[in-house]
């Protein structure tokens, strides 16, 4: 176990959020960076495993902080369709953010669906998180588009949303940002009651069961100029 910490830590990966200035639409994204989620976790030996090629995407902006997944899946699971209904359990991607991780140890799940369909939370770990703010998805502006096709013919969807700045400074007191900052978080991908379960990671996660809500394995997310 503290092996596969040390290895886990040792490979967490950096991301730099690159800052826009003017208005964001697809030709933007086509420029972000993207961040590979390809940690294949927890998979068994009694089935064949399943890989849906996905990445995720962070650009800001004086007003907020706007992400971006894509997810090459033909036929996304979609049951959920509720505020905090439990969409881990659909085809899921999701993106768990420590805005001050040298102040404050807790961090929000945006947990998203392909319908976007929102579960969010707040707290230190998996335990008593409040879900309240997962009540109002509208202010997270999000939008998912299914059946889209790549050069290649390959179907895939996307989710997109954007966390305005001024509310992270409410939720996190302090919170500011600027070029430099550093926060720590993770993407993922999975789809535990899907036709074949999945949990894939974009930093490692050293642990033999699945378990996201583990922020000692978060990489580092920092705003760029």
């Amino acid at each position: 176990m503290i092996a596969d910490y040390e290895r886990s830590i040792a490979l967490a990966p950096h991301y730099s959020i690159a800052y826009q200035a003017g208005s964001i639409d697809e030709k933007t994204w086509l420029n972000v960076r993207p961040a590979p989620i390809a940690n294949y976790l927890w998979e068994k030996d009694t089935y064949a495993p399943y890989r849906p090629e996905t990445n995720a995407q962070l650009c800001w902006t004086q007003d907020a902080l706007l992400g971006r997944f894509v997810c090459y899946e033909q036929s996304p699971v979609i049951r959920y369709l509720g505020a905090n209904e439990p969409v881990y359990l659909d085809s899921c991607v999701e993106f768990f953010l420590q805005p001050m991780p040298e102040t404050d140890r807790r961090y929000l799940n945006f947990e998203f669906n392909a319908a976007g369909t929102l579960l969010l939370g707040l707290g230190v770990d998996r335990n008593n998180r409040d879900q309240s703010y997962g009540l109002e998805p509208e202010r997270f502006s999000i939008v998912a588009e299914r059946g889209l096709a790549d050069e290649a013919g390959r179907i895939y969807w996307t989710l997109s949303f954007r966390i305005p700045l001024d509310w992270l400074a409410e939720v996190f007191p302090g919170f500011s940002a600027a070029p430099g900052h550093a926060l720590k978080g993770n993407f993922y991908k999975c789809g535990s009651e899907t036709p074949v379960a999945h949990y894939v990671s974009w930093s490692p996660v050293g642990v033999p069961t699945p378990d996201f809500h583990l922020s000692e394995y978060f990489g580092t997310l920092s705003f760029g100029e």
